[in-house]
């Protein structure tokens, strides 16, 4: 004989005994703060990248100097080089395409090494020096200048030797000096162009002949 167990009814008015629910937490007002925040640093990341873009797009090819240059300096291809670089529209400048177009032509101001060479600053021979320079030849004895000089350089004419100038002291005036090259017939003398103001040419070119001017460099900036 086979017995059988029979559950006890339920009382009446017990409800059945449920599962305990389970709640998922959302975070509240945090969380969707921290998701704002994600948002908001995600698209500011891409708008970012975007305008780096854009200003990659803006920069241009232009005509840089290689090395300092001065002003009267004819241009050759070896002084010049391409630079990638964003200008500004009130700079003049010369488009890299034409680098070879502006070879033989007159430097009218002087260029710093890595500077822009501006397409206003060009000119041929006919235009060099402008109306208040002038170009004065000298050639200077050993111990008149720095064994370091080179063209390019800024200087102090002094004008002064065995006889004093009517002031009663040796004068100075400010130059630059277009070149610089050995004298073949006198060993350490050179041979110098100055490019000096049109007021002080006269006189700077009769000490010269004379042999009564020494070279001092200065700073670009530099006084007499």
């Amino acid at each position: 004989m086979v017995e059988t167990t029979t559950a006890p009814p339920l009382r009446a008015g017990r409800p059945a005994q449920q599962p305990p629910t389970v709640r998922l937490s959302s975070g509240g007002p945090k969380r969707w703060r921290w998701l704002l925040l994600a948002l908001t640093l995600t698209t500011a990341g891409a708008l970012g990248g975007v305008i780096a873009l854009e200003r990659l797009d803006d920069r241009t090819g232009v005509v840089v100097a290689d090395g300092d240059l001065s002003a009267g300096h004819i241009l050759t291809l070896s002084d010049l080089r391409v630079s990638e670089m964003t200008i500004s529209s009130d700079i003049s400048f010369v488009d890299a395409g034409r680098m070879e177009e502006i070879v033989g032509q007159t430097l009218t101001l002087p260029v710093v090494e890595g500077g822009v060479v501006p397409e206003t600053g060009l000119g041929s021979d006919a235009e060099f020096p402008e109306a208040d320079r002038a170009l004065v030849g000298a050639t200077l004895q050993p111990g008149r200048f720095p064994a370091s000089l080179g063209a390019g350089a800024n200087v102090s004419v002094i004008v002064g030797g065995g006889e004093e100038t009517e002031e009663g002291a040796p004068q100075a005036y400010l130059a630059l000096v277009r070149t610089l090259t050995p004298d073949p017939g006198v060993e350490g003398a050179v041979n110098a162009e100055l490019l000096v103001s049109s007021a002080d040419a006269a006189r700077i070119a009769d000490a010269a002949a004379a042999g009564q001017i020494s070279l001092v460099q200065v700073h670009p900036r530099g006084g007499q």
